[in-house]
């Protein structure tokens, strides 16, 4: 049974190798003067592999039935960060679940946080998966080197 307040974490899930593959995915931004439009600093994944490989593992380790929705590749390019939010957006009111699988670990900056005071820097390779409608969560800013993950957008039990 899942803890909807809890933030599960899940290190090694990817290898090194495995995540260079799709670090290379989405081209590198480096220092802007500003945030740049979602639109930019992700790219769909939807259909890719690792989409079925992750589903087949959250499905088992928690006896649930997720299906996924979307799957994204992201950017958090230097001096971007992500207000603390939830996934209870227009167009997502059906996302339950999220996971965000990290693709490497040399940024500075860049910890995923939470409003209740938790905080994880990625490690390469690491998966967590929580519930974004009821956490309320971000990132810091990033100041050295692009943070790249897959973001999974999971439709519920």
């Amino acid at each position: 049974m899942i803890n909807d307040n809890e933030l599960y974490i899940f290190k090694d899930f990817l290898s090194s190798e495995e995540c260079d593959e799709y670090y290379k995915k989405i081209y590198d931004i480096g220092p802007q003067p500003k945030m740049l439009d979602f639109k930019i600093i992700t790219a769909d994944l939807t259909g890719d592999p690792i989409g079925e490989k992750v589903k087949n593992f959250l499905n088992k380790k928690f006896l649930i039935n997720l299906d996924l929705d979307q799957l994204q590749i992201q950017n958090w390019h230097v001096n971007s960060f992500g207000n603390l939010h939830t996934h209870y957006n227009p167009g997502r009111e059906h996302i339950i679940y999220t996971s965000s699988l990290y693709l490497n670990d040399d940024f500075l900056g860049g910890e995923f946080i939470t409003e209740d005071g938790r905080k994880f820097k990625p490690i390469k390779g690491t998966l967590i998966f929580f519930n974004g409608q009821k956490i309320k969560h971000g990132v810091n800013k990033v100041f050295k080197t692009d943070r790249k993950s897959l973001i999974f957008w999971w439709r519920g039990q």
